[in-house]
């Protein structure tokens, strides 16, 4: 080969092995041979903000009918009676059963019942006008017949007559038939002082201290009510009456009195105090 060739092939080798030389891949950490990759910019993404519903607020409490056009009360009115029931069963003593006299007497004060319409208060004062020698026995006596002949249910507790929480239902829907007024004027004046403490079974929330309007009430008296009443108003007199002369025959009660003090009564316009 010339000479001048072998220079050129010489110089032709020297200059491919320096190009390979520069074209060597970096070195990696991890022992792998990489060729650089190129860097393409991002775009920063803000954290995206989490968004909350609304609060739901409850619906605004109202009144609605009690009594159903049947005569039966609607849900609203026995959540209302149970409500009514438990604040007093709660209060000591508690008892959760129901109402002996003296709690009695106390609840059906406190919901605005005259002496002549609570039924405990009247039967004591009438003892005790009367000379009986013990007025609570006497009490205890006659709740019983009352009950039984107004188809109320209770229970007894040894010598205590106890009004349940169905006796108690019966009697507030057998007045407020009977005289629809004088019951909303008592559920309101109740509501108004101890409404607060009332919880509302369905949703444990006090019941609010809201009028309940007239119109939730029946419009008039229920006469079918009023003739009922009337007949176990003649139930009652008829056993009241044996249970006195039992008294005189043994000789516990000489006082002769007349049955009109004792009458359990059909709804006549007073006042309630």
């Amino acid at each position: 080969m010339p000479f001048r060739q072998f220079l050129v092939s010489v110089m032709n080798n020297v200059a491919q092995q320096y190009t390979a030389q520069n074209q060597q891949p970096y070195y990696q950490p991890n022992g792998a041979f990489q060729r650089p990759q190129q860097y393409t910019a991002q775009p920063y993404m803000y954290p995206q903000q989490q968004v909350f519903p609304p609060p739901t607020m409850p619906p605004a409490f109202t009144w609605d009918t009690l009594i159903a056009p049947s005569n039966q009360p609607t849900p609203l009115f026995t959540r209302l009676l149970d409500a009514i029931f438990t604040y007093f069963t709660s209060t000591p003593p508690t008892d959760p059963s129901g109402f002996d006299p003296i709690k009695y007497a106390s609840a059906f004060t406190t919901l605005m019942y005259s002496d002549a319409d609570n039924k405990v208060r009247r039967y004591f004062i009438f003892a005790s006008q009367n000379g009986f020698p013990s007025p609570e026995n006497f009490v205890y006596d006659v709740m019983p017949i009352y009950y039984r002949t107004n188809r109320i249910q209770y229970t007894m507790q040894g010598t205590l007559p106890v009004l349940t929480r169905e006796g108690f239902h019966t009697t507030m829907l057998r007045d407020t038939l009977g005289d629809p007024d004088v019951q909303c004027r008592r559920f309101n004046m109740f509501l108004a002082a101890h409404g607060t403490r009332l919880l509302d079974p369905l949703t444990g929330q006090p019941f609010p201290s809201l009028a309940i309007p007239r119109a939730a009430f029946p419009a008039g008296m229920d006469q079918v009510t009023w003739e009922r009443q009337e007949q176990m108003n003649r139930a009652f007199n008829e056993e009241l009456g044996e249970y006195l002369a039992e008294l005189r025959r043994v000789g516990r009660w000489t006082h002769d009195v007349t049955m009109a003090g004792m009458s359990s009564g059909v709804w006549v316009h007073r006042d309630l105090m």
